[in-house]
């Protein structure tokens, strides 16, 4: 099993626009994977993508990927959906459609949880409308623990409910492996005993130890605490309760003031929990 990182950054990329600070420096200088862009991953085997955040043009350029079967939704925020277009910019050539009456060169389906689609229906509603039309995508419901199969994979995904709408965790299996995907908003983590054991747990929003930008530390009562971010240390003690053979965080928010070197410097630290921090184009191998 492969996955790929298309995107390791937060809800604000690395560097922000017009922001002097040190990482925000380093990164235009030295670009990936220093640099990093909204939440996305993808399975090269099964040509499934994972969210397509405002940056998946450029993320798929850069990697080289110009095939997209399946496009699976986590949840509705802005930084994993405003890129929804790409299903119209990879398969419609609009000066062939107008001129030589052209059809779409295929149907991307996109799959969410019940939930999730209602949310998303609410803020895209007329984009699906208009793509449907187009005959550019099919659009599949998926259920909550429920096996969806593709090819040698069985994606399952797992509901966190939230008070005003839902994320989704998926477990991943091919050829007796399984990996977890967590990217944004799955606190408090679903209890349930198959997302035990897994060989790999990505795991998002999870802040560093220690102040953060501009020396900002969260109080313990904060709302930030409950509202989907894991400090480091809760992120470790739900890589042991789940017994994770390794975990990979991700979803690195610009505002933790940290770069791709202070990163390494962590996952040295805590060498023994084997817990690693992702970046823009790395390749994970299960």
């Amino acid at each position: 099993m492969e996955l790929l990182i298309l995107g390791s950054g937060g809800s604000i990329v690395t560097p922000r626009p017009g922001c002097p600070c040190r990482i925000c420096v380093e990164a235009r200088v030295k670009g990936v994977p220093y640099s990093r862009s909204s939440s996305s991953m993808f399975l090269p085997d099964i040509r499934l993508l994972i969210d397509t955040p405002a940056e998946i043009s450029s993320q798929l350029n850069r990697e080289g990927i110009g095939n997209i079967d399946y496009i699976f939704y986590t949840h509705w925020h802005p930084d994993h959906t405003l890129g929804l277009r790409i299903v119209e910019t990879m398969n419609v050539f609009w000066l062939g459609k107008l001129v030589r009456g052209d059809e779409p060169k295929k149907k991307i389906r996109i799959c969410a949880l019940s939930r999730v689609f209602v949310d998303l229906k609410n803020v895209y509603g007329k984009f699906f409308d208009h793509y449907e039309g187009l005959g550019l995508i099919e659009m599949t419901e998926l259920k909550g623990g429920e096996l969806f199969p593709i090819g040698d994979y069985i994606i399952t995904p797992f509901e966190v409910e939230h008070p005003n709408y839902a994320s989704t965790i998926f477990l991943i299996e091919s050829a007796g492996k399984r990996a977890i995907y967590g990217p944004c908003n799955v606190k408090p983590f679903t209890s349930d005993p198959r997302l035990q054991n897994p060989d790999l747990l990505i795991l998002g929003s999870v802040y560093p130890s220690g102040p953060l930008k501009e020396g900002i530390t969260i109080p313990l009562d904060n709302r930030l605490r409950k509202e989907g971010q894991f400090s480091m240390d809760e992120a470790i003690e739900l890589v042991k309760s789940l017994r994770a053979l390794r975990a990979v965080f991700t979803h690195l928010e610009e505002e933790w003031g940290r770069s791709y070197d202070d990163y390494k410097a962590i996952e040295e630290e805590n060498r023994k929990h084997n817990i690693h921090f992702a970046y823009d184009s790395m390749k994970i191998h299960v």
